[in-house]
């Protein structure tokens, strides 16, 4: 048994100094046109190569111009066409430097390190050739098969195929015209999934029918990126959403993007022209960029203003859930569900002439342009009319409905964006 435990102490002692020797054997010329050694004041030996210039050290093939060699390190400086190959792995530069003992090399210049799964570009560059990891810092560039990064810094785990970028952070995905920006990204090529903190913000730019630029942005604190079957991106906390006529906040966003649908959860707000709509969740589908649909449940409630010349009167509706459908970005109709309420202001001739306070189980409201056309109430009707005199004697907001609260945040593109984004 003792002579059993010494064989195996013998064997691992072997294995460890085998691999130890392998990591810190020297590396060996193979290929030089012009050769020339000497030895510098500090008794370091130096070789100068030119033409051709081959290494070789286990796994790894170094090629270049010209060359000088640090005996004594361990390193080589390596000058003109500069490309070191490990495996299926392939690092370019015009300059750089290979240290042997660590086994990594440095870029300088047109950097670029080629994988099977992504391919990376820079000004500067370190890969750790056993750890299989990359340092690369100044226009950087990452492309795989459906995003490109681009940041000033970024650490690429090739066994996790994970990218880490930092500062200036560009994420572009060109399959749906989707660019996230921020100040830190964590992305996995082999699972498409992205995801930015640090200011995260977000554009997608598309084409109207009418030949018109529309542009999607979202702003939040975390915001994620699914571009796998689900195709969908989710914002967390002080979401902003601003397209065209639509603007919303809430506390998250499920965004769809192959189906154009929206989800919005945690006290949402959507504003559409001059309607606001709010309720527990919300629910928008959009139809080759157009809003189709609105979804409000629980606690919904929209408010529209009346006419712009009375800016204190609003069409108010409110019930369990309210549907809203569109055509071409006009309201066509609201359908109202369960403790339905409506609140509509009358005018003759431009004048106000009183409101309408009507209940029921259900309510539709058609509109024609934009504006109500005709209400039907089915159900447990009752209804109630206030005259313009008594409205003027008592004030408007008497008769306003519970939950009524114009808000006065509504964001812009602005908000999102203060400055035009370099896409």
């Amino acid at each position: 048994m003792m002579f059993a435990g010494n064989r195996y102490l013998i064997l691992t002692v072997f294995f460890v100094v085998c691999i130890e020797a392998q990591q810190n054997e020297n590396v060996v010329l193979q290929n030089a046109d012009v050769f020339s050694g000497k030895r510098l004041p500090s008794g370091e030996d130096v070789r100068e190569l030119e033409g051709n210039v081959r290494f070789k050290q286990g796994n790894v093939r170094v090629w270049c111009d010209k060359a000088i060699q640090f005996l004594n390190r361990n390193e080589i400086e390596l000058i003109g066409n500069v490309k070191i190959v490990r495996d299926t792995i392939t690092l370019t530069s015009l300059k750089g430097r290979y240290y042997g003992n660590q086994r990594k090399s440095d870029g300088e210049g047109n950097v670029k390190l080629k994988t099977p799964h992504v391919t990376l570009y820079a000004d500067f560059g370190t890969y750790y050739l056993d750890e299989k990891r990359a340092f690369f810092q100044r226009n950087v560039r990452v492309v795989d098969s459906s995003t490109t990064i681009f940041s000033e810094q970024l650490t690429y785990f090739e066994k996790e195929r994970k990218s880490i970028a930092l500062l200036n952070v560009k994420i572009v995905n060109a399959s749906d015209n989707v660019t996230m920006f921020g100040n830190y990204l964590e992305h996995f090529d082999s699972t498409r999934y992205s995801k930015m903190t640090e200011h995260p913000r977000l554009m997608q730019i598309d084409t109207t029918d009418k030949g018109e630029i529309d542009t999607l942005a979202v702003k939040s604190v975390v915001m994620e990126s699914f571009d796998d079957s689900t195709k969908k991106l989710i914002a967390t906390d002080s979401v902003i959403i601003v397209r065209g006529a639509m603007a919303a906040r809430c506390g998250l966003v499920k965004y769809f993007t192959r189906d154009e649908k929206i989800e919005l959860y945690r006290m949402p707000i959507v504003w559409y022209d001059e309607n606001q709509v709010t309720g527990d969740t919300i629910f928008l589908t959009l139809r080759d960029n157009k809003l189709e649909s609105a979804s409000v449940r629980t606690r919904a409630f929209v408010a529209s203003l009346s006419d712009s010349s009375y800016p204190m009167r609003y069409n108010q509706l409110t019930g369990r859930t309210i549907t809203m459908k569109f055509n071409n970005n006009k309201l066509q109709e609201t359908f109202v569900e369960r403790n339905a309420i409506s609140l509509y202001f009358l005018y003759g001739d431009s004048a106000a002439n009183g409101v309408n306070k009507t209940s029921g189980d259900y309510i539709l409201m058609k509109f024609n342009e934009g504006k109500p056309h005709t209400i039907n109430v089915s159900k447990g009707i009752e209804g109630s009319f206030y005259p313009e005199n008594l409205i003027e004697r008592t004030g408007i907001t008497q008769y306003n409905l519970d939950g009524f609260l114009i808000r006065d945040d509504r964001p812009a593109l602005t908000t999102v964006f203060p400055v035009k984004p370099k896409l």
